[in-house]
């Protein structure tokens, strides 16, 4: 199994019925989002975001950075 880019991870996160559930399915509509790249690329698509879209992008990333890689086995 491969790593997960962040749009990947978040399209799982959808189901979750919290406020990155609800992140994530916004995400999903958007034609412009990086389909991958680190936390820099991430931080310019939101630098005019509102400030709760981009506490919950925070709150996205760090629980994807947490995520673990998955195993070789």
């Amino acid at each position: 199994m491969a790593t997960l880019t962040f749009p990947e991870w978040l399209s799982e996160q959808q189901d979750r019925g919290d406020e990155v559930a609800a992140f994530a399915k916004e995400v999903a509509h958007l034609t412009d989002f990086p389909e991958s790249g680190g936390k820099a690329i991430y931080d310019g698509y939101f630098e005019t975001a509102l400030p709760a879209l981009r506490t919950v992008f925070e709150r996205a990333w760090e629980e994807f950075a947490a995520h673990p890689e998955p195993s070789a086995s």
